[in-house]
This record gives structure tokens, C-alpha cells and sequence, in this order.
């Protein structure tokens, strides 16, 4: 069973994707912001995480380089409405971007693309 971060200011998107990675397998675990993400990953291990780029307090962006950089195992998938920066991703092929909106059903499918492309 696939391990999942999701990371999002909003509960009501946190709850919403919970439920869907739940219902399709995943072991799911959520975070509200990017610093209780950290202190997850510090205690738990995850396959791959699920987060919004806009946030308080630390972008999405600086979150998944965190990641990448203190668990290289780990894959990543943002969501964003509007983002211009993930074309000079430093980490291509380890992470996606999920345009928004999308239905739950998609983000099922980003997150796992990028498990699988892992797996190759």
C-alpha cells in the first residue's frame, strides 16, 4: 500500500483528497501546512506527497525541495491554479504539476504516474 503526504492549507481539499487516495488504496496521512509536513516526514515515511504550491508561511516549491533533498526516494506532485516555476523544476521526472481545478480521480492518477515512473 502506497504511502501519501498531502499538504494543503485548505481542510476541505485535505479532507476531499483523503478520502479519494483512501478509497484507491493509499495509506494517507495530511498535513496543513509545510512545516507539520516536515515534522511528519522526520517521524514517518512516505512514498510520494501530494502538495499545493500556494501557501502561508513556505510554498509548495521550497517544500518538495526539502523532500527531494533530505528523502530522494520520495516523489512529488503540486497543485496549482496558476504556477510559472515549476519549468525550472531541479528535479525532473521526481515531481509533477496538477493543474487546478481538477477532480479527485485525477490527482489519484498524477500521483500514481509518478509512482510508477519510479518503479521503471
Amino acid at each position: 500500500m502506497p504511502r501519501l503526504l498531502i499538504v494543503d492549507d485548505e481542510h476541505a481539499i485535505r479532507s476531499m483528497l483523503a478520502h479519494a487516495f483512501a478509497r484507491a488504496g493509499y495509506e494517507v496521512k495530511t498535513a496543513s501546512d509545510p512545516f507539520q509536513a516536515m515534522d511528519l516526514f522526520d517521524s514517518e515515511s512516505f512514498d510520494a506527497i501530494l502538495t499545493d504550491v500556494q501557501m502561508p508561511g513556505m510554498d509548495g516549491h521550497s517544500l518538495i525541495r526539502w523532500v527531494a533533498e533530505a528523502y530522494p526516494a520520495v516523489r512529488s506532485v503540486l497543485m496549482s491554479g496558476y504556477d510559472i516555476r515549476c519549468g525550472d523544476c531541479p528535479f525532473p521526472g521526481r515531481c509533477e504539476l496538477l493543474q487546478k481545478p481538477f477532480v479527485p480521480s485525477v490527482a489519484v492518477a498524477a500521483v500514481g504516474q509518478v509512482l510508477r515512473q519510479h518503479l521503471t
